[in-house]
């Protein structure tokens, strides 16, 4: 059965895939229109959003995405957050300079006006937060992953501060998202977590075979970014998280509102 689910999702993947190629060659190539064009936009959500159900995800929202410019801070189980939330509402997303070098994504990723960030390199934070405050500053939502990796579904590490500072440059709202893919029956999905030492491929082919994945993503309450250091802005988005997902939390931290 699991054989026969995936040979059915993939055309339909490989078809949405090829649409999406298509839609970005009309607007970000032949048309010339920027990654925040409404129209583009619109169809950016629609597409993004798509592969999720292909894939057998049914979501449950709570909570609302901040208006306006905001940072939003979310924690990271798999490469299916980005369509997961990109479908969601209007995002700038953040990513690691390498998958702008993957075939067929990393030009889809950077058409779409995703930034890029280069992991171990001197500087390479302060250049994100600095991309990332002028993105904030011309009213958009960015997306982080602040743990810096993807963890299993059922832990989360700590957030890391740097690109908190993003926030407090541009005087915008911090908003934690908090994460969690679940089986049909309610348990926590062993399948869907995007772990080393697996491939993107074969992770894939495993959420293929699955025949539902439930999702849940909260967009929890606003943070002032005026109201406290980037240190402790990252700690109590982590803690809010750690509260939606109902995990202990590492320690209290006050309400910096």
């Amino acid at each position: 059965m699991r054989l026969l689910r995936r040979l059915l999702r993939l055309p339909n993947l490989a078809f949405h895939v090829l649409a999406g190629v298509c839609i970005t060659a009309l607007f970000a190539g032949l048309l010339g229109r920027s990654a925040i064009d409404p129209s583009y936009r619109r169809l950016k959500r629609w597409w993004l959003g798509r592969i999720v159900r292909i894939l057998g995800g049914r979501i449950s929202t709570y909570g609302t995405p901040v208006t306006g410019g905001s940072l939003l801070a979310a924690n990271h189980v798999s490469w299916l957050d980005i369509p997961l939330l990109g479908g969601q509402t209007d995002i700038t997303f953040l990513s690691k300079s390498e998958v702008k070098a993957w075939p067929v994504i990393g030009w889809l990723a950077d058409k779409a006006g995703t930034l890029f960030i280069e992991r171990g390199k001197r500087d390479g934070a302060k250049g994100a937060s600095e991309q990332i405050a002028e993105h904030l500053q011309q009213n958009e939502r960015v997306l982080m992953f602040p743990e810096g990796t993807t963890t299993d579904n059922i832990r989360i590490l700590p957030f890391h501060a740097r690109l908190f500072a993003a926030a407090v440059t541009a005087k915008v709202a911090i908003q934690p998202v908090a994460i969690h893919y679940k089986t049909p029956q309610g348990q926590t999905h062993p399948l869907v977590p995007y772990l080393n030492p697996q491939t993107l491929l074969q992770n894939l082919w495993r959420i293929l075979g699955e025949p539902q994945i439930l999702i849940e993503v909260h967009f929890l309450p606003a943070i002032d970014s005026q109201a406290c250091a980037r240190k402790e802005l990252a700690a109590y988005s982590e803690q809010q998280v750690r509260a939606a997902l109902k995990l202990d939390p590492v320690k209290q931290v006050n309400n910096p509102v």
